[in-house]
């Protein structure tokens, strides 16, 4: 009985929390403008990243990057990987537990408001498949004219 109420409360206090955190990102949004980014083409996440768990990354240098992600190649295509200039960009992805369903994640749009950015995108979840997979998306962003200390937002639509 008593574990019982403790899980609810903890239950009720995570619902408030989440609250809290959803409005704060509409605050954020409200005076946001949106801003430049790429949807970075064919990479892959590497077999050897933990995909046990939803992931909100932020990549500032090639090495971090290709430790989770490898160049893809791609029939039909030029299959050339977007390419990212370290100097000038940074990526910001998100990668989603390992399923058996055929699933895409896709940018909406990357807003900012100060040192706050939100990364608005959406999950597409279809059929099963006899194979797994591993969804993600990336996006390469402009580096800021001036160091600052920014705030990530990662929201699902």
């Amino acid at each position: 009985m008593m574990k019982r109420q403790i899980l609810c409360l903890l239950a009720i206090t995570l619902l408030f929390a989440a609250c809290g955190s959803l409005n704060e990102v509409a605050r954020i949004e409200k005076g946001a403008s949106p801003i430049y980014y790429e949807q970075l083409d064919n990479y892959f996440v590497r077999n050897d990243v933990d995909c046990s768990k939803l992931q909100k990354l932020i990549f500032d240098n090639k090495q971090d990057f290709e430790s989770y992600f490898g160049e893809a190649a791609v029939m039909g295509t030029d299959g050339t990987p977007t390419s990212v200039n370290w100097r000038k960009q940074y990526v910001i992805a998100v990668i989603l537990p390992q399923t058996t369903r055929s699933t895409t994640v896709t940018p909406v749009d990357v807003k900012q408001n100060g040192n706050s950015v939100v990364f608005n995108y959406r999950v597409t979840r279809g059929e099963k498949n006899s194979y797994s997979l591993v969804p993600f998306t990336a996006v390469a962003l402009d580096k800021p004219a001036t160091p600052q200390g920014l705030e990530f937002y990662f929201v699902e639509k």
